[in-house]
C-alpha cells in the first residue's frame, strides 16, 4: 500500500527540515508518548532509530534506519523491525514555497496478511498516525 499527505508550513526548509530530522521535533509532532531505546541529537544517514510507543491499548516496537539523506531537500527511513508492520518504508520530503515549506510524507507499507488488511487495518493505523503528526507539525510552526 502507498500512503501521502502534504502539508504547508509556515517556516522555511532549513528550520522545518532540521526539526524533522531530528528526535527532539520527532516527539513533538508524533502523536504518541515516545519512549527512545536509542536517542541521537540529530539523525544523518545510516542512523538507527529505535523506540516503543502506544496506539490505544497496544505497545508499539518501531526500529528504523536513515537510508537517504539530503539536508533541506529529503530523507527516508526504512523500517528494520516493527509491530504490527511487515514493512514500512516512509519518504520525507521538503520543498521551499518562499518563507514557506511544503513538506510531504509518502509512505509505502503492508502488514503482510494480504491487501485487505493493508486497505483496512494497515492503513487505518498510518492515516490515524499521519493525521494527526501533520496536525502537530503545523502548531510547531504556528508562529515562526
Amino acid at each position: 500500500m502507498k500512503y501521502k499527505k502534504t502539508i504547508k508550513l509556515d517556516a522555511p526548509v532549513d528550520q522545518v527540515f532540521n526539526f524533522c530530522a531530528s528526535p527532539h521535533g520527532f516527539e513533538k509532532h508524533f502523536p504518541h508518548p515516545v519512549r527512545w531505546i536509542n536517542k541521537h541529537d540529530k539523525w544523518n544517514l545510516g542512523s538507527m532509530i529505535e523506540f516503543n510507543f502506544r496506539f490505544f491499548f497496544i505497545w508499539m516496537y518501531w526500529k528504523t534506519e536513515i537510508i537517504a539523506y539530503e539536508k533541506n531537500e529529503f530523507f527516508a527511513d526504512i523500517m528494520k523491525v516493527g509491530f504490527p508492520y511487515k514493512y514500512l518504508n516512509h519518504y520525507h520530503f521538503f520543498e521551499p514555497e518562499g518563507n514557506k515549506t511544503i513538506y510531504t510524507d509518502k509512505i509505502e507499507f503492508s502488514l503482510g496478511f494480504g491487501d485487505f488488511l493493508d486497505r483496512t487495518i494497515g492503513k487505518i493505523i498510518i492515516d490515524s498516525i499521519f493525521t494527526k503528526r501533520h496536525k502537530n507539525l503545523k502548531k510547531c510552526f504556528v508562529n515562526y
